[in-house]
């Protein structure tokens, strides 16, 4: 049960410090190199890629408010459902910046390989844009991770994790 708290709380730390741009947590916390696939954008290949990626992330969600909405630790993975909202400062999805609300959710499946994560998937994504006038929009990639088959505690995950 220890393990699986300090697994929890480890990944909790390290989801908080990525949006802040620690390189302290990516040099922690991730692999050197790192397999990704379903994240918006690119898929991260490396430890300075997923960072990148996080930093990507900061630069599109000006004023940025982020949460775990769930995490779920069970031996070496954990899932995060998370969401992230802020003003749509850069371009992203191919969408020029809006100055309007977006926001974002979806699930990030890690797997951890001697303490430090090497796998990652993302998926159940949901972007939304939202006018001063109350307009929502949903932005949909055109190929995403296939429908996930697989359960982790019950949660719907990536068909590859096993």
């Amino acid at each position: 049960m220890q393990q699986h708290q300090s697994l929890n709380a480890e990944i909790d730390r390290f989801l908080q410090g990525a949006l802040e741009g620690s390189d302290a947590h990516f040099e922690r916390y991730v692999s050197e190199s790192v397999s990704c696939w379903g994240f918006p954008e690119f898929n991260p290949a490396s430890r300075h890629e997923f960072k990148g990626f996080f930093n990507l992330l900061t630069d599109v969600f000006a004023s940025a408010s982020f949460t775990v909405d769930q995490l779920l630790t069970s031996g070496n993975e954990a899932l995060a459902s998370f969401s992230i909202s802020g003003i749509h400062h850069e371009e992203f999805l191919g969408l020029k910046a809006t100055g309007c609300l977006l926001s974002m959710r979806g699930r990030l499946l890690m797997r951890i390989k001697e303490g430090r994560i090497n796998q990652s998937w993302m998926y159940d994504k949901s972007v939304q844009l939202i006018t001063p006038a109350g307009l929502r929009f949903v932005l949909q990639a055109v190929a995403d991770v296939p429908a996930p088959l697989h359960t982790v505690h019950g949660v719907l995950c990536h068909p590859s994790i096993r």
